[in-house]
């Protein structure tokens, strides 16, 4: 233990056991509330993080390999960091963490969001006959069954474009997978008005801006269960029942945005310092573009599993992806968007085990027992893991430190010790582990239960903790 260890340990341990939760916290302030995203990591957390370390030594540098929508690279801007990196593969991140540490102009962003709501509403004015008629001549008229994944469901467009090209909307159909299944027919047509007139603003800062307010009003006014990360669909009665209002939530979310960047910007006007941010679309198993020995802070919170068992990032992103597509992405590249995110790849006839970790290899033997195969994507996630692990610790400096927030995940009824895993691994890349904290997690966003073991019916609680584990660069 260094002299800054100690120190640093000592701060922690002077901080009552429920410190970390925030549960009286407001974690929608400034950018962060911009837009909703999976097991996001409450900005206190990055916030306090960073103000003890620089307690201890200076912080020039910060870097959040998993960088998610954006908070840690938010908060590091707010502490006045001169450097700050960011680092996703999800497209929707990117253009989350993009838009969040862009400050925009105030005066500029209300003129130009102002136009933009009447030049809406003028064009819904205008073709407003056939916007509210359109449902009724897809059910009555043709005989569709809005609810049905065939038909409407899966062919929404060869039904949608004759009908606008007979009432001469002039509006593109977006053509993807099944968006009649996730979209009832005048909600499409809505969202094709807002995104044609946000498409003719000049100024690219302030059309991210808005597109993410759009990303929002989509999952909204979408057949989407509520509070699902993954892509359920309503009950077929609460889909016929389902009339949003397209217009009212993309305004009112456009219009708290706008007032969380003016926050944002009265916040940023205290700092002396102006940040440098960057944001990086690298795998974790290579970060290629991201400077070696350049960073001595790390603040980050990994997935806590491969997409397709636990959170799935991938799902959650794809409406707005399909919608919006930033990166311009093949439909076939958004629909399988998990796949290519940790624990991506797949060992369905068993592996053979090659990482530093005692408990990592204790658990797979048990959960290899029970199901082969879900042993294979429990090692594949963990093997990304490690790669993450040396790649970070590559671009951590001399005694810099790192914090990563994790939750232990239960796979087959065996606890996934992701903590202790992490503090094995790291110690075969010149890591150190300084302390472990524990934090209840009651107010991340996280499904109240999930299915380990993928047999239907057979859930159990999510978790409810988490652990911080602190790391130094040797």
């Amino acid at each position: 233990m260094t002299s800054e260890d100690i120190k640093l340990i000592s701060e922690l341990n002077k901080l009552p056991s429920d410190y970390w939760d925030f549960t009286e916290e407001d974690t929608k302030e400034y950018t962060h509330g911009l837009h909703n995203y999976p097991a996001m990591m409450v900005c206190p957390i990055s916030r306090n993080i960073i103000k003890i370390v620089r307690s201890i030594q200076p912080v020039t540098a910060l870097l959040d390999p998993f960088a998610g929508s954006g908070t840690v690279l938010v908060e590091g801007m707010l502490s006045g960091i001169p450097t700050i990196t960011g680092n996703d593969i999800n497209p929707l991140a990117l253009l989350l963490t993009k838009v969040k540490t862009t400050p925009v102009n105030d005066a500029l962003l209300q003129t130009t969001c102002a136009e933009l709501l009447e030049n809406i509403r003028i064009r819904r004015d205008e073709i407003i006959e056939a916007l509210e008629n359109v449902d009724s001549y897809m059910s009555d008229i043709l005989g569709l069954d809005l609810s049905d994944k065939k038909g409407w469901g899966e062919e929404a467009p060869k039904y949608l474009n004759p009908y606008v090209s007979e009432h001469r909307l002039n509006l593109p159909v977006p053509e993807f997978k099944n968006i009649g299944y996730w979209f009832r027919p005048r909600v499409i047509l809505e969202l094709a008005v807002i995104k044609s007139e946000i498409e003719k603003i000049a100024d690219k800062d302030i059309r991210d801006f808005i597109f993410v307010a759009m990303s929002e009003s989509i999952r909204l006014v979408s057949n989407r269960r509520n509070g699902e990360f993954k892509m359920f669909r309503m009950p077929v009665k609460k889909v016929l029942e389902f009339h949003p209002d397209v217009y009212a939530e993309f305004s009112n979310i456009l219009l708290r945005n706008i007032q969380k960047m003016a926050d944002f910007n009265r916040a940023l006007e205290k700092n002396t310092i102006h940040s440098h941010v960057s944001i990086h679309n690298n795998n974790v198993s290579s970060l290629e573009s991201i400077p070696e020995n350049t960073y001595d802070l790390i603040i980050t919170s990994p997935p806590y599993g491969d997409s397709r068992t636990t959170v799935a990032y991938g799902e959650y992103s794809r409406l707005s992806l399909q919608w919006i597509n930033p990166s311009n992405l093949a439909d076939r590249e958004i629909m399988r968007l998990d796949k290519t995110l940790m624990g991506g790849k797949k060992y369905r006839d068993g592996f053979e085990f090659d990482l530093p970790s005692a408990t990592l290899q204790e658990a797979l033997a048990k959960i290899e027992k029970e199901d082969i195969k879900r042993a294979g994507d429990v090692y594949s996630f963990y093997e990304d893991l490690d790669l993450a692990i040396k790649n970070v610790a590559q671009k951590t400096k001399s005694g810099g430190y790192q914090f990563w927030v994790v939750g232990n995940r239960t796979v087959k009824n065996v606890l996934m010790q992701t903590h202790i895993i992490i503090s094995e691994i790291a110690r075969n890349y010149g890591l150190v582990t300084v302390h472990t904290v524990g934090r209840n997690i009651p107010n991340k966003v996280m499904p109240l239960s999930n299915s380990p073991s993928n047999e239907a019916g057979k859930k159990v609680a999510t978790m409810t903790m988490e652990h911080i584990v602190v790391l130094r660069k040797l």
